[in-house]
């Protein structure tokens, strides 16, 4: 990977998609090194240091798989192995308040908008090995297998429209069939199935991410090594569309 100056989050990923199974994180006296991360982080953003720079020293030495922070449920490492990172840097901007500007904070948050000066290889460098292949599992694993879903929702809903067809019924089914091989309910069942849980009447983005994450492992099982490229290049491809828009 080339150490440029990045432009947005999607450019901190690497050109193809790491493999499944990634060790999960090691986590001992997780709360306090949470702690002492939290305070090191207000300090030197208190101090004048760059934010971006205390950010990622931060999340660099974030120990936490998730926690409860007041009544909100964070969920950064997903199925043990894909890391949600900007979750964390949210997390982060909660105890930050008006040191960070806030315009500053909704471009990382909202837009995917990275400060100034930081690298591919300073990003790898301050996460480390293990977080940032964690960080690739959920960049491919959750981000680009949600663009990998809307770029064959574009496909079907355009060809429905050839057909003379406006309405949008079945739609779901016949990307998870294109997708997964099934329909999306069967889908949806097999992961909570495999979670050992019933579905929730109401699904938080933290269980929306991990059915996404599940599904991609899914796709990579059942899929040879070209079919696999082809459909990333695809999910990348609408992911800079929407970039672009």
């Amino acid at each position: 990977m080339a150490a440029h100056v990045t432009a947005s989050v999607l450019d901190l990923a690497g050109a193809a998609p790491p493999s499944v199974g990634s060790e999960p994180l090691a986590l001992n006296d997780a709360s306090f090194r949470a702690t002492e991360a939290i305070a090191r982080w207000k300090y030197e953003i208190a101090d004048g240091q760059p934010w971006s720079n205390a950010l990622l020293r931060a999340v660099g030495a974030w120990p936490l798989a998730d926690e409860v922070h007041e009544g909100r449920e964070f969920t950064y490492l997903i199925a043990g192995e894909a890391f949600d990172w900007l979750l964390l840097a949210e997390r982060l901007m909660l105890e930050a308040g008006d040191a960070v500007p806030r315009e500053e904070q909704s471009a990382l948050l909202f837009h995917g908008q990275l400060p100034d000066g930081l690298s591919d290889a300073r990003f790898q460098e301050a996460l480390g090995v293990a977080k940032y292949r964690a960080h690739l599992n959920f960049f491919y694993g959750v981000v680009v297998e949600e663009a990998l879903w809307h770029a064959i929702e574009c496909e079907v809903l355009k060809q429905r429209t050839v057909r003379g067809l406006a309405h949008s019924n079945g739609v779901d089914d016949m990307v998870a069939e294109k997708l997964y091989g099934c329909r999306y309910q069967t889908l949806l069942g097999g992961f909570h199935r495999d979670q050992g849980r019933r579905p929730r009447i109401k699904h938080r983005l933290s269980d929306w991410k991990a059915f996404t994450y599940w599904c991609f492992q899914r796709r990579l099982a059942s899929s040879d090594r070209t079919r696999t490229a082809s459909d990333t290049q695809k999910g990348l491809a609408m992911l800079r569309e929407i970039a672009s828009a």
